[in-house]
Order: C-alpha cells, then structure tokens, then sequence
C-alpha cells in the first residue's frame, strides 16, 4: 500500500482560480489545510468587493471543504484594489465576517505601489487586526520590491501588530533578512520567476522552519500548483529532517492561525 503523503499547509492560495480537479489534485498530494486570500479580484467598486469577500466565505471554502482541505479564509481590502467610494463602509462591516470561524486572518493587505492612500488603508486594517486578534497577511509588490518592502516595515512598527502574527509574503533573496531582522515571518512563495524550491530549502536550511512560511499563490498568475510538495522534495535532498520538514510545512503554518493541528 502506498504511504499517505506528508501532510502541508497553504497560508495563501487563491481557490477562485483554481478548479475542482486541482484542489483534488492538491489533497491528494497532501494540502491538508489553506487559506484564499482575498486579493485584487478585479473589483473597482466597494460593492464588488463585499461581493468577492462573500464568495471566499460561502463558495470558495466550501469547494475546498468538498475536496478534502481544510479550509480558512483571509479577507481585507487589497492595496490594488481600494474603492473610492464605500471604504469606510466596508471596513465597518468587516468585522462581522469573524463571527465564521473559518475567517482566520487579515489579508492580503500591503502595499502596491506605497501611496499615502494604500497607507492609511493598511493602518487602519492593521489596527483591526489588533482589535481583533487576528494574524495578517501582506502583500508585497514586483515592483519596487526592496523600497516598497521598507516602507512596509516603517508602517508595520507603528501599528499595534505583533511580529509573529504577521506574514509578509512574496519576500525575495533580497528582502528575506530584512524582513526577519524585524520578526516578521518571511514568505517565500514559490513561483516561476520569483522563488525557486532549491532557494527556499537553502533559506530553511540556514535558518531554521520557524519564522518562515512557504506558500504557492495558487490560483493567481503563473503559480506552480504543485509547488509546495516540490518544496518538501527540495527540502528532503537537502537533508533536512523529517521533524524540520514538519514544523516548516505544517505545523507552523497552522500556529500562525491559531488551529490545532
């Protein structure tokens, strides 16, 4: 008989752009849980997004329940996409998605391209992840990426945000040390172009599972659908232990919810 894959976790993937098959796919290669974030999801209205932050909650997390993953949501308003009417509307609502225990986290929040807007937009949706004692998820951009990634640093420091409750994502070979310099978990999403599986088993490697998050971004752009279990893979040949592996790939992910296993 086959063994059972090694369990994972996905803290950001995107199940709207994904199929059935591929989140079966996904479950039979191991994703034990995930959360879809909310992202830029081409709405240009306030009610779009309500409408996208609907879906994740009643549609996307049930497709994923259907397909054997355990499933979480994380909702904000993404710096790509802030309305310019009805924000503070959505903001006020916000809140009452909590009240569904699969809505774990705030994200993805960020910064795109660093305006005085898209910061206040983050302050205020940091503080209501204090408020609410919710992990957050942020967004860092292609673009500028190093600059960009400062500044996110500065705004998080003035906001009540706890470190370890936050996962700054899309980090690069560049901007990963700053990054944990100040606490903050470091993902390494593992896409074409971005972040290779081999660079994320040599991060692993030199400085240990904790404080850092690999995720795929599923679902949105050139993703690797498979890229976490290569990930494993990498981190195998590279002799880390089985323990390790774990703890990088399952159990931290799950802590940084505040799930049990």
């Amino acid at each position: 008989m086959r063994k059972a894959p090694d369990p994972f976790v996905d803290l950001h993937l995107h199940a709207e752009g994904l199929s059935d098959a591929d989140l079966t796919t996904l479950s039979l290669f191991g994703l034990a849980a995930a959360v879809t974030c909310a992202n830029d999801a081409g709405a240009t209205s306030a009610e779009e997004l309500r409408a996208h932050w609907d879906g994740l909650v009643s549609v996307q997390a049930s497709r994923l329940k259907a397909c054997g993953i355990r499933p979480f949501v994380a909702l904000a308003v993404h710096p790509a996409r802030i309305p310019w009417h009805g924000l503070d509307d959505l903001l006020h609502r916000l809140p009452r998605y909590f009240d569904d225990p699969r809505v774990a986290a705030i994200g993805e929040v960020g910064l795109q391209e660093g305006s005085s807007r898209e910061e206040e937009v983050l302050l205020r949706q940091l503080e209501l992840a204090a408020q609410l004692r919710k992990p957050v998820i942020a967004h860092t951009p292609a673009a500028g990426k190093l600059s960009v990634t400062k500044r996110l640093l500065a705004i998080l420091r003035e906001s009540r945000a706890v470190p370890a409750k936050v996962l700054i994502d899309h980090v690069t070979l560049e901007t990963f040390p700053l990054v944990r310099a100040c606490g903050y978990r470091a993902g390494l999403t593992l896409q074409p172009g971005l972040l290779e599986a081999a660079e994320a088993a040599q991060l692993v490697s030199r400085n240990g599972a904790d404080g850092i998050v690999l995720t795929s971004d599923a679902g949105e752009g050139a993703s690797d659908l498979l890229a976490l279990p290569r990930a494993a893979g990498s981190l195998r040949k590279a002799g880390l232990s089985f323990a390790l592996i774990r703890r990088a790939l399952y159990e931290a992910p799950l802590e940084f919810l505040g799930a049990s296993a």
